[in-house]
């Protein structure tokens, strides 16, 4: 007998609340084996209903625990009662076809009391509960940046770093695509660094500009995470027609910075929609910090090994430079006896020849004394140097030994006044910056030497000095790379700019970075 409205079909009621239950269900007999499962159940386990009916419970319990399962389930009938979700304090995990585990909860509703040999078991998956789901979705994140950084830690290659970054961001994200552009030196294009999933024009070395109206170079010009939801109503920038052609809809894009200072882009792209939130770009931030951090330890690496090079030639030299002087000594003391022998003087051309050998000897001690102050075992010197007759004579040894194509020009103010330096390291800072300009300059081009007078030093370089500037109190002030000089001359207060730029030989050739150096004195 039916106690429901007359007319109601209860059976076909039934089956479809079984069918729709947001809940896994098993009908269980007292054999163990399942009867009915509902299509979440089938979902939920990964395997199709067929394959469901007729087999043991037991194939759904993890291994290392289906042993106790099954005394469980046999104490179980012989005393069955209800448990409702949460109603034991232990995790509940089911195995799933594929061999993957799940964490679940699991109601049991016994028909015995009913005159029915079966128990319904219902499953739901704890990931279904937002904090539950967020906080495995923490922990996924937290394991591939453990992840990254074990490789960032025990690499020595950023190359590798490089080709990891972007396949671990698309794992942890589910993305379809990751990418990291990297500038180039001149900062008007971007090269691909790393990348996953690439498009078909998309290879590693390929560059794109670096303009706001581009993917990559507007998320520089923000300096911030981007999200795209849609590409199809994206208006910030230019959409590339490869990325709609892929079927690309959504991406995350967050700045690669060192030291505060841009250097490239990390981005993924997914073919959802609103693919990604604020705990998306957390995580991408973490790992941009993570590959910034590795890409500077291997700049800074690299200049530790170049200075140790630098430490090494510097010892070299003072060792050659030393032993050079003391021959030179030698050499000095015997042509001062040779310009008091009498023969020498009664000769009419003999004391020219001593004369050449002693200005050979001192140019030799010159060097020598360079040689030192390069090793650092000479000490500094200052002296009032003429800052246009030293780049003058240092132009023409530069346009002898730098390439033919530079053209050198040397622009000296009427009024510029001496500087207090030291005049070997002041030649070896010039000396630098024209050859930093050749480097820049590879199919030639222009160098400009500029000296000229210098009212106050610039705010930056005396921020660096920690000056105290007064303009009341007249003070020579001449920065070096070595520290500071004073002398109350009034003219030499003015200091004076040496500037070197470089400039394109021709419309078709450009320096491959700003040729740029200044100092002041």
């Amino acid at each position: 007998m039916s106690d429901g409205a007359p007319g109601l079909d209860e059976s076909a009621i039934f089956r479809a609340l079984f069918a729709a239950s947001p809940d896994g269900l098993l009908l269980v007999d007292d054999q163990g084996l399942i009867r009915l499962a509902n299509p979440t159940a089938s979902q939920l386990l990964g395997y199709p209903n067929e394959a469901l009916i007729g087999a043991s419970v037991e194939m759904l319990v993890p291994d290392s625990i289906r042993p106790r399962h099954a005394a469980y389930r046999h104490a179980y009938e012989g005393a069955p009662r209800s448990r409702p979700m949460g109603g034991t304090a232990t995790e509940l995990v089911a195995r799933r076809r594929d061999g993957s585990e799940v964490l679940v909860e699991i109601a049991l509703s016994p028909l015995q009391p009913l005159g029915l040999p079966y128990t319904m078991a219902s499953i739901r998956s704890v990931a279904e509960y937002p904090r539950v789901r967020q906080a495995l979705q923490r922990a996924r994140y937290s394991e591939h940046l453990a992840q990254l950084g074990k490789i960032a830690v025990d690499s020595l290659d950023p190359q590798e770093v490089l080709r990891q970054v972007p396949s671990i961001a698309a794992q942890a994200l589910e993305a379809d695509l990751a990418v990291v552009y990297l500038l180039e030196p001149g900062r008007t294009e971007l090269r691909l660094a790393g990348g996953v999933g690439l498009l078909d024009g998309e290879r590693l070395g390929t560059t794109v500009p670096n303009r706001p109206g581009t993917p990559q170079g507007f998320v520089l010009a923000q300096g911030a995470p981007v999200v795209v939801e849609d590409y199809g109503s994206e208006s910030r920038f230019a959409v590339p027609e490869a990325y709609r052609q892929a079927g690309l809809v959504s991406a995350l894009a967050v700045p690669l910075s060192d030291r505060g200072r841009p250097v490239g882009t990390l981005a993924v792209r997914s073919r959802q929609p609103q693919r990604f939130g604020d705990a998306e770009v957390r995580f991408l931030e973490s790992v941009a910090n993570l590959l910034g951090t590795c890409l500077q330890r291997a700049q800074t690496e690299e200049a530790l090994h170049h200075s140790q090079r630098l430490e090494a030639v510097g010892q070299l030299t003072g060792g050659i430079a030393h032993d050079f002087n003391n021959l030179l000594t030698v050499i000095q003391g015997n042509l001062q006896v040779l310009t008091e022998l009498p023969a020498v003087t009664e000769d009419g051309f003999a004391p020219q020849l001593v004369a050449a050998a002693t200005r050979a000897s001192r140019r030799g001690a010159e060097l020598t004394g360079k040689l030192l102050a390069f090793s650092r075992r000479q000490r500094l010197q200052p002296a009032s140097v003429d800052v246009g007759a030293m780049m003058r004579s240092l132009a023409d040894m530069l346009r002898r030994t730098l390439d033919q194509r530079i053209r050198i020009r040397i622009e000296v103010a009427p009024d510029c006044p001496d500087v207090q330096a030291d005049p070997a390291q002041l030649e070896s800072a010039l000396l630098n910056i024209a050859i930093n300009a050749r480097d820049a300059m590879p199919e030639g081009g222009e160098l400009v030497f500029e000296a000229g007078p210098l009212s106050a030093i610039p705010p930056a370089l005396s921020r660096e000095l920690a000056l105290d500037e007064d303009p009341r109190r007249p003070r020579v002030q001449g920065a070096t790379r070595h520290g500071m000089s004073a002398s109350p001359s009034p003219t030499a207060a003015r200091g004076c700019r040496r500037t070197s730029r470089s400039a394109p030989s021709s419309p078709s050739s450009r320096p491959s970075r700003p040729a740029a150096a200044r100092a002041w004195g």
